[in-house]
């Protein structure tokens, strides 16, 4: 608790208040490995760190959370509701409670901090101040745990890649179009068998891209219908762990078949850039230094950047953190924030064109102090 008693000592506060209300609040199951679908309290003061949970939590929550745990029973809460006649006046009422138990008149809250509580807070008398980015500092740092979490949500990703890959690979051609069976082949039904395996491995997945042809020009589309000879298809699946709930991230591109001299062009130059840039991968390198590496690399093939403000080519930032979120900090991008061994991250370049296609190539990597290990253990070829 340092590094709050130190934060709370410079902003001459008391406490840090949050409130959960969903299964997927990663700072809250950062700080207490426990999370609820129903709304509880996390409160972190100079002396103690504690959650406050409904009476129907409480049982589960001493069993999971590994900080102090109490029930809104003790705090009046169903009282409050009953008397205010209004659940979102009485919970307020329920947190002021609490706050006044631990003599906490000047509390920090994240951003995100719903504003009528904020205000009925204030209206109060306490002082609230939303902060960015405090859990999330300590967060960017993982620990062996958190690290074995990664690698096996990674391992279950890599397996999933090769299910995905093995329907590719195994398919026949009729027309043009990839046929497993007697039925065309799909995105869609890529994308089932991925979902299935990765269950079977004690995985969920929110989504994921298989997107052949053309519709890789798009980064992030999905998507959908059939698949075809001699054209690239971009796969990036990002598992996550059921129980442990950290993330793995990975993409690559496949052809069943020889694409446009084109798109294996652009393949090199993604495979080319995204060498360079894990190679250059240590503490004390700016996020700034290793996307310029891959900007570097783009230019002087003759294809557009993000740098260059073009819309099409690299257009993307060229790796972010992943941990309790597929998208965390540190973002590997334009910015001066110098990587630190126990950083995740992952370095995934690519090129885009309307017209032609998409060519995306993602690995996972730990920052190391004087280097780095590459998470992922997958093999890089474009034609199978």
């Amino acid at each position: 608790m340092g590094g709050f008693n130190s934060f709370f000592e410079t902003e001459d506060l008391d406490a840090y208040l949050m409130i959960s209300e969903s299964t997927h609040h990663a700072d809250m199951y950062y700080l207490t490995r426990f999370l609820a679908p129903d709304p509880f309290t996390y409160l972190r003061t100079r002396d103690e760190e504690l959650i406050v949970v409904s009476q129907m939590e409480y049982g589960r929550a001493l069993k999971e959370s590994k900080i102090d745990v109490r029930s809104g029973l003790d705090y009046g809460m169903l009282e409050k509701i009953k008397r205010t006649g209004d659940a979102r006046k009485g919970f307020c009422e329920f947190l002021l409670e609490i706050l006044k138990r631990e003599d906490a008149t000047r509390i920090a809250v994240p951003p995100d901090f719903p504003i009528f509580i904020g205000d009925e807070l204030r209206d109060s008398g306490v002082k609230v101040n939303p902060v960015d980015g405090l859990i999330e500092s300590e967060r960017m740092i993982k620990d062996p745990d958190e690290l074995a979490f990664i690698k096996k949500a990674q391992h279950a990703c890599e397996e999933a890649m090769q299910v995905a890959i093995d329907m590719i690979k195994q398919a026949k051609v009729r027309d043009g179009l990839l046929i497993s069976g007697d039925e065309v082949l799909t995105s869609e039904k890529i994308k089932a068998r991925i979902i299935y395996h990765l269950i079977e491995l004690g995985c969920e997945i929110d989504d994921l891209i298989v997107a052949p042809g053309n519709q890789a020009a798009d980064p992030h589309c999905s998507g959908s219908g059939p698949l075809m000879a001699n054209e690239p298809v971009v796969i990036d699946i990002f598992p996550r762990l059921q129980r442990e709930r950290y993330y793995a991230d990975m993409t690559r591109t496949i052809s069943h078949g020889e694409p446009s001299s084109e798109l294996k062009d652009m393949y090199d130059a993604v495979l080319a850039a995204q060498e360079k840039a894990i190679g250059m991968i240590r503490s004390k390198v700016t996020c700034a230094e290793v996307h310029s590496v891959v900007c570097d690399v783009f230019e002087k093939r003759g294809y557009g950047t993000i740098r260059e403000g073009d819309t099409v080519g690299f257009i993307h930032s060229t790796g972010h953190g992943v941990g309790l979120d597929i998208h965390e900090k540190p973002s590997i991008s334009d910015n001066d924030y110098e990587l630190s061994a126990g950083n995740v991250i992952t370095i995934e370049p690519g090129l885009y064109y309307p017209g032609v296609g998409g060519i995306r190539m993602e690995d996972l990597i730990l920052v190391r102090k004087d280097g780095f290990e590459n998470l992922t253990n997958f093999r890089k070829e474009m034609v199978i």
